[in-house]
């Protein structure tokens, strides 16, 4: 019986043999742990909420009613009634007449400021109270150093004369149109017309502002020295004894107010030449303009800054379309703007009859519209209005330009190419003596003229959100070329060709007032398009009337007109997230490579 537990206590101490595990046993050694590239953060603790915030306790108010009584007092009064220490300036003088009920004391201090010249200051609870004398401040103005003169001629000039003569025309105008007078001289009949506009647009901001500044502290100078003239003359208190009480062998002593010395009057030409020195000390590189006037005048200052910043920093993008419509058969009279009044949905919209009315004159509807050629429709989709004019023929969009321009800004978009002609002169000088020869210098001067598509705009922002445009776009292409006749270009028997463009300026010169977010039509420009050609079989289209039947001809005919549309939008925030700008958002390359992925993903 004691055998058999000992055998199995033998066979308990055997030793097992390692078993191989497969091939696709899942091995933590082929799987390693994914290290983390950062530190995991520590776990956060929760922070201790905020009490929420005591209310703010009321500023203590205080009514004052006083009639011409000195100022002085006054503040002595407001001191012991708010119970703070007053440190008055003995320079502080004059009277003043005011009724507050429940104002605070900054209120009545400021009101009391327009009436005698002082400024006031509290620290702690002490309230001092100083002449306004000129202080140094210093103002922040956010803007480029930059002077800009834009100027634009567009002129056409036609001229003909007799032969061999020729007229000129000078004329006059004065304040009307009977004030005009005109003289021709010459000899010979003339045919002359000109017309000619010349636009000449000056930004300045930093002279303009040094010198507006300076013409403001000219005026608010004046401002205060009259108030410091109309103040009571400061008097003196002068002892006499020539007379006697009533009653008593003492001298009575009777007061007599005498207008101060010479030492006022000198102390008051001093302060007169301290507030003549005011001055504007400008930095435009680091846009630092200090100031030395006095608080009134800088709050006066303070105030032009704001107003002229606000206006300076405005913006408006414009979009602009320039689309050739080809006109079908028909509206060959050209694009009937009638039919895109309601297409438009536009709320004043305007017929023929309304197109060259000027400003001041009103509708049908009584309403007022300004001067403009075109139509104003108040939908933002340039695309739809683009779909309308199919309905009169084939569209073809030429450019698509877009613009950012500040306030009262000029910006120019130019896409040409510069074609090279060249001009040739030549210049035959004769040799000296028999048998010499003559000698003969060219010179080849290289020309270029743009051919393309260039745009200029001005805008003007009002505070309405309306945007008065001047704008000059210009259309320009090659209709042929044409060989210089110069009968210098044969040399030797044989002549160079000299071939010079000719140039197709199609342009537009106009003000215009939109609406941001209006699109505004310019129209009208249009033009033939005539081709005749003909094909035939060389010899025996020459037999008379058997040669018809081997000869072709083509006559094309196509009618295009010009149409322009602008749409200005005044830009509140340069931002891509912001509504007028959100729509260009996907073009940017991060944008469209996170659209490929998603495509890519779904």
């Amino acid at each position: 019986m004691l055998i058999m537990p000992a055998i199995f206590g033998l066979a308990g101490c055997v030793h097992q043999p390692a078993v191989t595990p497969s091939d696709g046993h899942i091995d933590e050694s082929r799987f390693p742990h994914q290290v983390p590239d950062t530190v995991i953060p520590r776990p956060v603790k929760s922070s201790h909420y905020l009490p929420p915030p005591r209310p703010r306790l009321k500023e203590p108010t205080y009514s004052l009613v006083v009639n011409d009584v000195p100022v002085k007092d006054i503040l002595f009064a407001l001191a012991r009634e708010s119970q703070l220490n007053v440190d008055i300036h003995p320079a502080i003088q004059g009277r003043a007449t005011l009724n507050a009920i429940d104002q605070t004391l900054p209120a009545i201090l400021q009101r009391l400021a327009q009436q005698v010249d002082l400024t006031y200051r509290v620290d702690g609870n002490v309230l001092s109270i100083t002449p306004d004398l000129p202080v140094l401040r210093n103002y922040k103005v956010d803007y480029v150093n930059m002077s800009r003169d834009t100027t634009g001629f567009i002129g056409v000039a036609a001229e003909i004369a007799s032969t061999g003569r020729s007229a000129s025309t000078t004329s006059s105008a004065g304040g009307n149109a009977a004030a005009g007078n005109a003289t021709i001289t010459g000899v010979g009949v003339a045919n002359s017309s000109r017309t000619a506009v010349n636009s000449i647009a000056a930004n300045h901001f930093w002279d303009t502002l040094i010198r507006n500044l300076k013409d403001l502290l000219a005026e608010t100078d004046k401002e205060v020295m009259i108030a410091r003239t109309v103040s009571p003359v400061q008097t003196v208190d002068v002892m006499t004894e020539n007379e006697t009480g009533d009653g008593g062998d003492e001298p009575a002593v009777a007061q007599t107010r005498t207008p101060a010395g010479a030492a006022d009057r000198e102390q008051t030409r001093a302060e007169y030449k301290t507030l003549f020195a005011a001055t504007v000390i400008a930095s435009p590189e680091t846009g630092v303009i200090s100031i030395r006037a006095t608080n009134r005048q800088h709050e006066k200052v303070q105030e032009f800054l704001d107003q002229v910043m606000s206006s300076a920093r405005k913006q408006v993008l414009i979009e602009a379309s320039i689309v050739e419509v080809t006109l079908n058969d028909t509206y060959q009279a050209g694009i009937d703007w009638r039919r895109l009044g309601n297409g438009f949905n536009m709320t004043n919209a305007l017929g023929l009859s309304d197109v060259l009315r000027p400003a001041g004159v009103a509708g049908a509807a009584g309403s007022e519209v300004p001067f403009s050629i075109g139509y104003a429709s108040t939908n933002s989709d340039l695309s739809f209005s683009l779909r309308l004019l199919q309905q009169f023929g084939d569209t073809k969009v030429l450019s698509s330009p877009k613009l950012m321009v500040l306030n009262n800004q000029t910006a120019v978009l130019k896409v040409v190419d510069n074609l090279v002609y060249f001009t040739i002169q030549s210049q035959v000088s004769q040799g000296l003596g028999q048998g010499a020869t003559n000698l003969q210098s060219i010179t080849t001067t290289p020309n270029t003229v743009p051919v393309g598509m260039v745009m200029s705009v001005t805008p003007q922002i009002n505070d309405d959100g309306q945007v008065n445009i001047n704008v000059r776009p210009t259309i320009s292409r090659v209709l042929s070329y044409i060989d210089d006749p110069n009968p210098q270009l044969i040399a030797g028997g044989t002549r160079i060709v000299s071939r010079i463009p000719q140039i197709q300026v199609r342009e537009f010169e106009s003000m215009l007032r939109v609406n941001s977010g209006d699109t505004a039509v310019l129209g009208g420009l249009m033009q033939d398009n005539i081709q005749n050609a003909s094909d035939n079989v060389p010899g025996i289209s020459r037999i008379p009337l058997l040669g018809k039947l081997f000869t072709a001809r083509s006559n094309f005919n196509v009618k295009t007109e010009l149409v322009i549309f602008m749409r200005p939008v005044v830009i509140q925030h340069a931002s891509l997230e912001s509504g007028e700008l959100g729509a260009y958002k996907q073009y940017l390359p991060a944008q469209q490579l996170q659209r490929l992925i998603d495509e890519t993903v779904h």
